[in-house]
């Protein structure tokens, strides 16, 4: 008796929308992580300008008029990383839609040969 050998390849071509759905969900997360890395070191950054301002102060008057300076720069920089995040997040979901469609069309195309 003869034990039939079991096809890898096909096991592997089964699996291969699975495979490429997780590695294009890791880019995504990963884009996003390194945009969050690069906002982490800008709120560090302020914050530690905060503090030098609190020590290089003259008066109240200059004190308050450059703290206004710094939060008016976070702000735009906090306003330019969440619309960059938007953009992440919209190229990321038409990258997933292009992929999602041209793997139910082959998958439909194979189920119709084996029909």
């Amino acid at each position: 008796m003869m034990n039939p050998t079991f096809d890898f390849s096909a096991f592997f071509e089964a699996f291969a929308p699975a495979a490429k759905f997780n590695e294009l969900t890791l880019q995504g997360f990963e884009r996003v992580a390194r945009q969050q890395l690069a906002f982490a070191g800008e709120v560090l950054e302020f914050s530690l300008h905060q503090l030098q301002l609190a020590t290089t102060a003259k008066d109240f008057n200059d004190l308050t008029a450059r703290q206004i300076e710094l939060n008016t720069q976070f702000a735009e920089k906090a306003t330019q990383r969440s619309q960059d995040l938007v953009k992440l997040s919209t190229e990321h979901q038409a990258e997933m839609t292009k992929w999602f469609d041209s793997t139910v069309a082959e998958t439909a195309k194979t189920a119709k040969k084996a029909a």
